[in-house]
């Protein structure tokens, strides 16, 4: 293996795990609020969680400098053990074997549909935008919805709802901004046209709202681990679904491919059961 691409994905071990377990702390911050806790320990509890989060950027932007971000997502799912120990540590949740199966399918399924993104480039100067921001709007449009139906009915986590539509948010975030970039038809930092630009200001949307979602189920009072996992598996599945709508291509998705979503799908079912 290249020695760049080896420190992509030590980068993407170590990204993941912080981003992720700084959900388990805003969780925290929130479990020990209601409880009555101490406020201002509390208070930097939640600001530490926080700030932490908001360190995705920057590790993408390191892994980008040494090799494809495709390999730095590849490892998006393996920060999920860390929460998962955090969850059972410090958030009362019960460990469950069938919890420690799903993580690692999510893991082996982010993996698969990473590598085969490296097979598989695409070339988003040729995207639609008009499908990405149709899937943006109907997510907004479920948020109430779903919220409501995971409340009244056990079928599903809520937290495992809400986090899915909290990726589907994150992921049109990364994708609008990826258009948006390539809006001359090459890569550049900023755009360089009006559509760019709006695209490039819309997706930071995406992101907020991105982050809210996690925040509802942490206020909903859902497990973390159950909440980051749909958040993973939507953010990582979503761009796979909607990329051949967007570019107008109909060849199907390769065995490799294939194989990531069922492993996703296995992953959820066994942490939602």
């Amino acid at each position: 293996m290249d020695t760049n691409y080896a420190f992509v994905l030590v980068i993407g071990i170590l990204g993941s795990s912080v981003v992720h377990f700084s959900q388990g702390l805003m969780r925290l911050a929130i479990m020990r609020k209601a409880g009555g806790a101490v406020q201002s320990r509390t208070r930097w509890i939640y600001i530490a969680g926080v700030a932490l989060n908001f360190t995705a950027p920057l590790w993408m932007i390191l892994a980008n400098r040494f090799g494809p971000t495709t390999l730095y997502t590849s490892m998006y799912a393996v920060g999920l053990i860390v929460l998962l120990a955090f969850s059972c540590a410090k958030l009362g949740q019960e460990f469950r074997s069938r919890d420690l199966i799903g993580v690692l399918l999510l893991i082996a399924g982010t993996a698969l549909l990473g590598i085969d993104g490296l097979g598989n480039p695409v070339d988003m100067s040729t995207v639609n935008p008009a499908p990405l921001l149709v899937a943006g709007l109907t997510a907004v449009v479920l948020v109430w919805p779903l919220d409501r139906f995971g409340r009244q009915h056990d079928i599903i986590p809520l937290g495992m709802l809400v986090g899915m539509l909290g990726g589907v948010f994150l992921a049109l975030d990364s994708l609008l901004k990826g258009v948006a970039q390539y809006d001359s038809g090459a890569a550049a930092f900023l755009p360089t046209t009006g559509m760019g630009l709006t695209l490039f200001v819309v997706s930071f949307i995406g992101a907020g709202l991105a982050f809210g979602m996690t925040q509802l189920a942490h206020i909903r009072s859902a497990k973390a681990s159950e909440t980051i996992a749909g958040y993973d598996v939507a953010y990582v599945a979503l761009p796979v679904l909607i990329i051949p709508l967007a570019t107008g291509e109909s060849a199907g998705i390769s065995v490799l491919c294939y194989s990531g979503l069922v492993c996703l799908a296995l992953g959820i079912y066994y942490m939602g059961r």
